[in-house]
């Protein structure tokens, strides 16, 4: 598969870049977390696997509720030092422990993300460091749209499916 299909960058998606998850809460009221690895599949946009910390109470309850609200979840994919990017919209299909791949994922997830903020930012990497989850949960998301996020005259537009 080519590394960008349908508008969907599979090297960005799949390497150490900026991951945003969004979900909502019984409340209504948006929450914002970070994930920690994603993969996409042959279909490359559905279903994706998604790495969350699994100490963040809140997604992963916003995540398990039913209800009209409840398992949608948005995921945002960004590049650190160009800042394309592009947004995946869906449903959680399952909730899964992590494998010893998933952690494996992850480890060269938060290098890759660490190194790309030391370098834009400077940030030194002791600090980033910290961010690292201990425990990670496999997200399964069916993905229902996707949109470019990269600034500029499209963002925003729905990538083609």
């Amino acid at each position: 598969m080519a590394d960008s299909d349908e508008g969907i960058d599979r090297t960005l998606a799949e390497r150490g870049c900026a991951l945003i998850v969004g979900t909502i809460g019984p409340d209504g009221a948006p929450h914002a977390a970070r994930a920690w690895g994603l993969t996409l599949t042959a279909r490359t946009t559905s279903p994706v696997r998604l790495l969350l910390d699994a100490s963040d109470d809140a997604t992963l309850a916003n995540l398990r509720r039913d209800g009209d609200h409840g398992g949608r979840i948005a995921i945002t994919v960004a590049d650190v030092r160009t800042l394309r990017s592009f947004q995946l919209k869906g449903r959680v299909a399952a909730l899964d422990p992590a494998t010893e791949a998933d952690r494996e994922k992850a480890d060269r997830y938060c290098d890759d993300f660490f190194t790309d903020i030391e370098v834009t930012d400077g940030t030194p990497r002791v600090l980033t460091e910290r961010l690292r989850p201990a425990r990670y949960v496999a997200c399964t998301v069916e993905v229902e749209e996707a949109f470019d996020q990269t600034p500029g005259p499209h963002a925003g537009s729905p990538v083609p499916r």
